[in-house]
């Protein structure tokens, strides 16, 4: 049996749907509108970030039917089939978009996996070019309390779509980097993907955003409307410019 090393979510793409199969992405885009509702316009052309499959604008387009998504994996939105939203392969800090947008919004740890301060601020540089002066981008993160829960009960095992697959997590303080590992299995080929993500502390977040020249109007546990904290596994930021 022949074995491979594949770039980030090149294989895991065609399992994602699985691994992604208990979320509940209407509540999701749910949450987001009531974030934003009050500041962005119905007709406006919003901006997703890291949005894979596709799967929560399907649900966000809802409420903003102009939608615009945008993912550093080929393979990833190549999986959204059919739908009708407009696709764009780049990378989140060096997008292409000489307009700018009223709204921009990313879920899921996607800033998760910009690993050094330096690409993040650049990143975050890369948010207020592309921000309408007034406009939003709210995103998620997750932080330390997340990797220590799921390094708890790391191993993680199925089948779908003919592959077999596990998933490990594992979590190093020291580094404050989290890593997934895949390793996938069809009848002939044996596939490892290594995702690495960094858990910066809580209080990065507003330093970056601050050099950025961006500020942070609110910061929620998320999926929820309290205040967030570096005790929280999650969190949601609503940046503005």
């Amino acid at each position: 049996m022949n074995s491979s090393n594949t770039k980030i979510y090149d294989k895991v793409a065609e399992i994602y749907p699985y691994l992604m199969r208990t979320i509940r992405y209407d509540r999701w885009a749910r949450y987001i509108y009531e974030i934003v509702d009050s500041s962005v316009k119905k007709n406006d052309v919003i901006l997703e970030l890291g949005a894979g499959n596709g799967r929560l604008a399907n649900h966000f387009k809802n409420y903003y039917p102009h939608i615009i998504i945008s993912d550093l994996s080929f393979k990833m939105l190549n999986q959204t089939g059919m739908c009708s939203l407009s696709k764009i392969c780049c990378d989140m800090t060096k997008t292409p978009f000489k307009t700018g947008f009223n709204l921009i919004y990313s879920t899921f740890d996607s800033v998760n996996y910009i690993t050094s301060r330096k690409k993040m601020v650049s990143f975050f540089r890369e948010i207020k070019r592309i921000l309408n002066k007034g406009g939003i981008f709210t995103f998620d993160v997750s932080l330390e309390r997340n990797s220590l829960k799921h390094v708890n009960e790391p191993f993680r095992r199925g089948k779908y779509n003919g592959i077999i697959f596990e998933q490990t997590s594992r979590y190093c303080p020291k580094s404050r980097t989290h890593m997934n590992i895949f390793s996938m299995e069809t009848d002939d080929q044996k596939y490892y993907e290594n995702h690495k993500q960094k858990i910066y502390p809580f209080e990065d977040y507003f330093k970056f955003i601050n050099k950025a020249g961006l500020y942070i109007s609110e910061c929620f546990e998320a999926f929820t409307f309290k205040n967030g904290n570096p005790e929280c596994e999650r969190v949601q930021f609503v940046v503005k410019n």
